[in-house]
């Protein structure tokens, strides 16, 4: 069945109303700034993309693991094992706890798709990630009459990300340029550019793990179902024995184990 023709309004206003309720709070195909000028073009959704970006969510776990946030990503249409992990942790109440929930509680980031113009020449499309400074400035942006729909592919507007300082000090401002423009010369490299995008829409993998390939082709953010994160992630613990486990064989009054202690005496004084 064909899809129903939406007009540029209509998407517009959309998109509009999705960013009023958005908490803004380098691996290969992916682009960050660098420091001084970097001129852009974001590119507007495709696949099964709603609108130009895709919010991720991501937990990072003790090991150096990261899983995708079920919750987070699909906006609240899957349940997550380690967000039910996090707040288990917070309502243990002692430091410990408190700071391991803080440490894997979901981390929010941004996904679009962006050209980096480079002269006359254009590089990508890559996926970027900005951070909450420069989300928000495109946010403006849209809902600036002035500009709005900064993604259309005839008559779009390229931006500067200017970058500043190092680490901690890293500042970031959007400038956006004074004139529309194609997102390239002709119709043919425009499509060219379009289909190369990554489709950033979250898609849900099967219990198979073999069944992963085929369902998550075109998707570049793909989601383990919850029975999966809990047995690939070893999450089939409450939170006291992964706290244990994160004490290993230390001695009796390594902190963690202390912090457990404390927590049981209390509860068997209930």
């Amino acid at each position: 069945m064909a899809k129903k023709a939406v007009s540029k309004k209509d998407k517009l206003d959309a998109l509009r109303k999705k960013l009023e309720k958005t908490d803004m709070g380098g691996s290969r195909g992916f682009w960050s700034p660098q420091q001084g000028g970097n001129d852009i073009r974001i590119l507007p959704e495709t696949g099964d993309m709603p609108f130009f970006f895709q919010e991720v969510g991501r937990h990072y776990l003790p090991g150096e693991k990261m899983v995708y946030c079920p919750s987070f990503t699909s906006e609240g249409d899957l349940d997550c094992p380690v967000c039910d992990l996090v707040s288990e942790l917070y309502s243990l109440g002692d430091p410990t706890s408190k700071k391991l929930a803080g440490d894997i509680r979901v981390r929010k980031m941004y996904w679009m798709n962006v050209m980096v113009r480079e002269g006359k020449n254009s590089n990508g499309p890559f996926i970027y990630t900005p951070g909450v400074t420069v989300f928000s400035s495109i946010v403006s942006l849209v809902n600036d009459p002035d500009y709005g729909d900064i993604f259309d592919l005839e008559e779009g507007t390229d931006i500067t990300v200017e970058r500043s300082g190092t680490g901690l000090n890293t500042e970031y401002q959007v400038v956006p340029r004074r004139k529309t423009s194609p997102l390239a010369a002709t119709e043919a490299e425009i499509k060219q550019i379009v289909d190369k995008a990554k489709d950033l829409s979250w898609v849900e993998v099967s219990e198979d793990p073999e069944e992963d390939s085929e369902l998550s082709e075109g998707h570049a953010v793909y989601i383990l179902p919850f029975d999966r994160i809990v047995s690939e992630y070893d999450l089939d613990m409450d939170a006291d024995e992964l706290l244990d486990e994160m004490a290993g064989d230390d001695e009796d009054d390594h902190p963690v184990k202390q912090d457990v202690k404390k927590r049981r005496r209390r509860r068997s004084r209930r």
